[in-house]
């Protein structure tokens, strides 16, 4: 009997290993649950940050670009747009840009056109880029000095600013950023 005792003293029970290997299950269950919840916070962290910095680039290109179509003066129209898009030619160091941007919410995009040198045709370009996408909504509007207008077809001036509210898919958010145009004309 003495015999048995010490044998058994060191050694386990299967329920004892039953118990044991359980507890251990679940704790590695709970640490892989919290490692991959990590792992996705991660994965919409980064979606979030690429997001924001398409974003910040496009409104930076946007308003420098904008905000530079008054330097030159000519006859022919310089800007035409309406809610869902807008074109106007500007003078870059070398030649006249044609350029314009138009939101197409069932793709959910928002593209750039271009054109060097401008040849005064708004159906007509040498680039399309897409400057942001998976958009939900993208509208322009136009200011008079007084007033936001849905379109804008003046030949002979510019609008004083123009704003473009927009949002995304994923994102409840409604975004403005609105570009001075300065000595509009």
């Amino acid at each position: 009997m003495r015999r048995n005792r010490r044998a058994r003293a060191g050694a386990f029970t299967l329920v004892e290993v039953l118990i044991a290997t359980s507890i251990f299950t679940i704790i590695m269950a709970l640490v892989m649950a919290s490692v991959v919840g990590m792992f996705n916070s991660l994965r919409v962290a980064r979606k979030a940050i690429e997001t924001q910095q398409k974003e910040r680039f496009f409104l930076f290109k946007f308003g420098k670009e904008i905000s530079s179509i008054t330097r030159i003066i000519y006859p022919q129209t310089r800007f035409t747009g309406d809610a869902s898009k807008f074109f106007f030619v500007f003078a870059r160091e070398d030649s006249l840009v044609e350029s314009g941007y138009a939101c197409d919410t069932a793709s959910g995009s928002l593209t750039h056109f271009s054109q060097v040198p401008a040849d005064y045709d708004w159906s007509t370009y040498q680039v399309k880029e897409t400057s942001l996408d998976n958009l939900s909504s993208c509208v322009f509007s136009y200011s008079d000095g007084v007033d936001w207008l849905a379109s804008w077809d003046d030949a002979k001036k510019f609008p004083k600013a123009i704003k473009i509210d927009f949002k995304f898919k994923d994102d409840d958010r409604n975004r403005e950023f609105i570009v001075n145009i300065p000595l509009s004309q």
